[in-house]
């Protein structure tokens, strides 16, 4: 059974049609989307318009039987989307031509984040996004890829040039194959763990960790995986672009070190790091900081790194372990 809907769309089992209107960016241009609602600010960087609401067009593809994923959140740590893999028509790669010839992945329906009522967040928040090319939480597809924005700008453009206004019709087929379920995982660092287990384990996760098999998000309480991999390099104070807090463990007790840039010297090239060791009650408003870097003994058990959070602002979200 076929059914129009509003305007350009139309549905049936397992596929959806809609109209978008070229906005021809140029061929020059970085597009970040390929699709928008008509009534986005980011024409300037999407090649198309849809004719219908954003709303229409996720309650459209609800209708062909599509169920909705899970989409890229940066404060949950999933930085890969879960959805149905669709295939457009015309081809996505006859429009859009990949400037640095990176691997082509999938795209997938996520549905994209969504109101407490269930109402896609896209439809009422700029840029309205359809078709984000990178993992704009929101988008309602994307690619089956962890492609943040500053990892993919100037990466697409136009391949073709279409005059202003011209219209497109695009078809969306899903044959039910979805990408997550069972490659997708959570993994679980329990606080009886060790650090240097902790640190062993997530060595392994970044192995596995692709569009294959998904490592999203962290079990309440404990860190997502990568927390236990930082760089060796971030050590060094005077190589950081900011001074996080740091944590450290003498005689088994926490103790808090922050370091201030002093920029007074007029004729520093570099700022003059300034240490203190503030008890945790004093920095219970500072917000001077996201990130904590901890260093802890590898024997420890995680449990009294994860006690940590409680000490330090809500202000701070990403969390690092040194082993020792």
């Amino acid at each position: 059974m076929i059914v129009a809907l509003i305007a350009s769309i139309v549905v049936s089992s397992n596929c959806v049609s809609f109209t978008a209107v070229s906005t021809d960016c140029g061929l020059d241009a970085q597009i970040e989307f390929l699709f928008a609602g008509p009534d986005s600010d980011h024409d300037y960087e999407s090649m198309f318009l849809t004719e219908d609401g954003v709303g229409d067009i996720a309650a459209a593809f609800e209708k062909a039987g599509m169920p909705r994923g899970k989409p890229t959140s940066a404060k949950g740590c999933r930085f890969w989307p879960v959805g149905t893999k669709v295939k457009m028509e015309p081809d996505l790669w006859s429009l859009v031509r990949d400037m640095r010839d990176e691997r082509k992945q999938p795209i997938v329906w996520t549905g994209g984040a969504r109101e407490p009522d269930g109402a896609p967040v896209a439809a009422t928040n700029m840029p309205l996004a359809v078709f984000a090319l990178y993992n704009l939480p929101q988008s309602l597809m994307q690619f089956d890829d962890a492609l943040d924005q500053g990892a993919t700008y100037g990466r697409f453009q136009p391949a073709v040039k279409l005059p202003k206004g011209e219209k497109r019709t695009f078809k969306f087929t899903w044959t039910g194959e979805t990408n997550g379920g069972r490659h997708e995982m959570t993994p679980d660092f329990p606080p009886e763990m060790t650090v240097g287990d902790a640190i062993k384990l997530a060595g392994a996760l970044v192995q596995l960790d692709s569009p294959e098999t998904k490592v999203n998000g962290f079990k309440e309480g404990q860190f997502f995986y990568r927390a236990f991999l930082p760089l060796e390099s971030w050590r060094d104070r005077k190589e950081r672009l900011t001074q996080p807090f740091e944590v450290r463990f003498a005689g088994g007790k926490p103790s808090l070190t922050v370091i201030k840039e002093d920029w007074s010297d007029p004729d520093a090239t570099d700022p003059k790091l300034v240490e203190s060791n503030p008890s945790f009650e004093s920095v219970a408003k500072d917000d001077r900081t996201d990130t904590c870097l901890i260093y802890a003994p590898r024997a420890m058990k995680l449990a009294e790194v994860y006690a940590v959070r409680k000490l330090l602002p809500k202000s701070v979200a990403n969390w690092y372990v040194f082993g020792e």
